[in-house]
């Protein structure tokens, strides 16, 4: 360094060098291009006075000169593309709502469905209230889907995306059953309802407990609207999934027969029944074997009707806002004579 600052006259010119020998370094992160590089020391030399400076500095010029159009020629293929996210969506939310449009939200559902594995097959439990908010739309609805005359699924979210998921995988498993003449697989199924929930990133809301037999034995996963899943011997989803799942794992034991694992899988869903608002009405039960299927519509009324009125209900009469009264259509000609003659 004290040498190059000897022959050269000032501390600019000693700057300039250096910036030139770090640029030809390969290895140094650079944010100029060489052009622009070569730009900038070529002002500088010719408003240069010192001679020596010149002279040093026109072999870096003609080095860098050489290698600049090289990397010229190959700076678009080098530089990496962008990727990442795009956060100028954030950025849009965020102004909508300080002006107080605030992004939508999601459903609130109720519903408890649960699974469990035993000594012979599967067994998946369901409650039977379908809700809209504080209202109960259905007190008697089906969420054990039919998948496959081995496999069924049951469904916790919004009740038509539930459906046309389970619907939609269940004709593709037929025409896969028809292709191969086999019997269809449950991790055919899970990886036909993973995918699709997966695609849709959440936005199709529904949490699926699937359960059934094939030829390498009982199976029971859990699929959750974003596309995860889990495989174990026991499982539960829907908002009262918490009280069904302290009963599971407060009783659970391998190696359960058919009537205790539906009596345990009936305590499960009462427990979400009588703790979660979401959940009510009655219980079904589907019992998956080998050797087919059981399914047990209401199998358990923990809440019937207590009171109905002896007397019956009346209604009022509904006031009529237009009177109906038929007046029937009458053929009516008139003939009219006279006139002037047709001319021929």
């Amino acid at each position: 360094m004290a040498v190059e600052q000897a022959n050269l006259c000032t501390p600019q010119d000693a700057a300039v060098v250096r910036t030139l020998r770090v640029f030809r370094d390969p290895h140094v992160d650079r944010e100029l291009e060489p052009a622009t590089v070569l730009i900038i020391i070529t002002k500088h030399v010719m408003s240069s006075p010192s001679l020596n400076f010149q002279t040093q500095i026109s072999g870096l010029i003609l080095s860098l000169s050489f290698s600049g159009q090289r990397n010229m020629s190959n700076s678009v293929i080098e530089v990496p593309p962008k990727g990442g996210f795009s956060f100028d969506l954030c950025k849009r939310n965020e102004m909508l709502a300080k002006k107080g449009v605030n992004p939508p939200s999601f459903r609130k559902t109720g519903t408890t469905i649960v699974g469990l594995v035993f000594q012979d097959g599967v067994i998946l439990g369901a409650d039977t209230r379908a809700t809209e908010g504080p209202i109960v739309c259905d007190k008697n609805c089906e969420k054990i889907h039919y998948m496959a005359p081995n496999i069924y699924c049951c469904g916790a979210g919004t009740a038509a995306d539930t459906e046309a998921v389970t619907d939609m995988v269940s004709s593709q498993l037929q025409l896969h059953r028809y292709h191969t003449g086999r019997e269809s697989r449950v991790v055919t199924a899970l990886t036909l309802l993973k995918r699709h929930l997966f695609n849709y990133q959440g936005h199709v809301s529904a949490a699926l407990v699937l359960g059934g037999v094939d030829v390498t034995g009982p199976h029971l996963h859990t699929i959750y609207p974003h596309g995860s899943t889990d495989t174990l011997p026991f499982a539960t989803m829907g908002s009262g999934s918490l009280a069904a799942m302290a009963v599971f794992e407060s009783k659970y034991k391998e190696g359960l027969t058919r009537n205790e694992g539906i009596e345990l899988v009936t305590e499960a869903i009462c427990s979400g029944i009588f703790n979660d608002l979401g959940s009510g009405s009655n219980v079904d039960v589907c019992v998956i074997t080998k050797g087919g299927k059981e399914y047990l519509r209401n199998h358990l009324q923990p809440n019937p009707r207590t009171y109905t009125n002896s007397k019956g209900y009346s209604f009022p009469k509904k006031t009529e806002v237009l009177l109906t009264k038929i007046i029937p259509l009458k053929e009516k000609v008139e003939i009219i004579e006279g006139g002037d003659a047709m001319e021929e």
